[in-house]
């Protein structure tokens, strides 16, 4: 009996290597990291005018790229959606997510993926335009607030305006760059997303930056980080 449980043992750690030495292989053999980031948030990641990516999430990957290529410029982007950034990572479409995503308990115990060191601390805030006269929250009791689907920020704000008798209608979008489009074209009295995204949103999607601002309150706490997959032990700790 202590025979067969010690050949199981071993068949599970000699499997466990294997898994955990998949993706940095992989990328070795390849010769190219592809990462996973937004295609439009300023500051994080986004391309410039020559298409080249950008920000703090982009220099991560980069510096992931040079420690395990040796290159920072061996880096492929792929631009997702809050919708599908753990599905690419899950089904392996990309070996690491970088995209400006918050950790928390739920999706590090649900997932199947492992949480990497936070990279920026942000929080849910809120923007409107000047003319509304817009000071505090409370100041929202019915309006419509654009928010994107698939993130903590579509959740915070039901459970915040429960909790604070705010009755602002959601409305939701899959897609970032639809949701700035709907709210700068005035069809939402509010935007909530993290605050440092709305500021770059302000200024690069904006007709005229001046007319907005970013209320001083936010809702909640968003740590922010790289996200792997479980299982993939040696390239998770190459991240940490």
């Amino acid at each position: 009996m202590m025979r067969k449980v010690v050949i199981a043992a071993g068949v599970l750690a000699a499997s466990t290597v294997v898994a955990s030495a998949a993706t940095l292989d992989t990328v070795k053999s390849r010769g190219t990291l592809v990462c996973g980031v937004s295609a439009g948030f300023a500051g994080f990641s986004a391309p410039d005018s020559q298409g080249n990516y950008k920000g703090l999430d982009v220099d991560d990957c980069r510096a992931l790229a040079a420690g395990v290529l040796g290159d920072p410029n061996k880096v492929r982007y792929v631009s997702l959606t809050a919708q599908n950034r753990f599905t690419a990572l899950q089904s392996g479409e990309i070996d690491v997510l970088y995209r400006n995503s918050t950790q928390t308990y739920l999706r590090g115990v649900t997932l199947g993926l492992r949480q990497g060191p936070i990279n920026f601390y942000d929080g849910q805030g809120f923007v409107v335009k000047k003319d509304l006269g817009v000071k505090e929250l409370k100041d929202l009791k019915g309006a419509t607030v654009c928010v994107a689907q698939g993130t903590t920020h579509e959740v915070t704000l039901g459970d915040y305006g429960r909790a604070n008798g705010i009755d602002w209608k959601p409305l939701v979008f899959d897609r970032v760059d639809t949701m700035y489009q709907t709210f700068f074209g005035g069809r939402c009295d509010a935007m909530t997303q993290d605050a440092s995204a709305l500021a770059g949103a302000v200024t690069t999607a904006a007709p005229n930056p001046a007319d907005y601002v970013v209320l001083p309150q936010t809702i909640s706490k968003e740590p922010l980080g790289p996200f792997t997959r479980n299982g993939d032990e040696v390239w998770s700790d190459i991240i940490t």
